[in-house]
């Protein structure tokens, strides 16, 4: 958000080869032997991040220190990334287990949709294009508008109330 702060848990400081306090870990990913790095010598990180993290967009800067002194990279809009649910992993409030249901309430771009009343009801097929580029952001401008506050978006249950509530 416009205001991080580490206390809420929307500005994360993560230590190389620990575990920070909020559970998000960064570690050296291991190039394969013989490999060249593209551009020079460099360093890949793998984050993790805990299954109860705020969704949203996250702003990545780096912070190094050496015997020489400390060094922040500014910041990078196309270092930026999107933290969302993951159906995946266990440990997520959103896991779904069966390989069926991942295939058809999350990966599925087409479905039908029924509407209508109790007694004439109707149905016609239906494009959800929820990976058509701008979704994402309007997803997020949604909770933005309606003033969820960054720190509860960790949250599934209180995230679809308040699109539900937009909706």
């Amino acid at each position: 958000g416009p205001n991080p702060q580490v206390a809420k848990g929307t500005h994360v400081l993560i230590p190389l080869g620990e575990t920070s306090a909020t559970g998000w870990t960064a570690e050296e990913e291991e190039i394969e032997e013989g490999a060249e790095r593209p551009g020079g010598p460099a360093l890949n990180i793998c984050l993790t991040a805990p299954p109860d993290a705020p969704i949203g967009r996250y702003r990545l800067s780096i912070k190094t220190r050496t015997g020489a002194g400390e060094y922040a990279a500014p910041f990078d809009d196309s270092n930026d990334f999107f933290l969302l649910f993951n159906p995946w992993c266990p440990d997520d409030h959103v896991y779904m287990e069966k390989t069926s249901d991942l295939n058809e309430y999350v990966l599925n771009e087409t479905g039908r949709i029924f509407y209508g009343t109790e007694d004439q009801i109707a149905e016609r097929s239906w494009n959800y294009g929820q990976f058509d580029a701008g979704v994402l952001e309007a997803c997020l401008y949604i909770l933005d508008r309606r003033g969820m506050p960054y720190s509860a978006r960790g949250d599934p249950v209180m995230v679809s109330r308040v699109v539900s509530a937009m909706v």
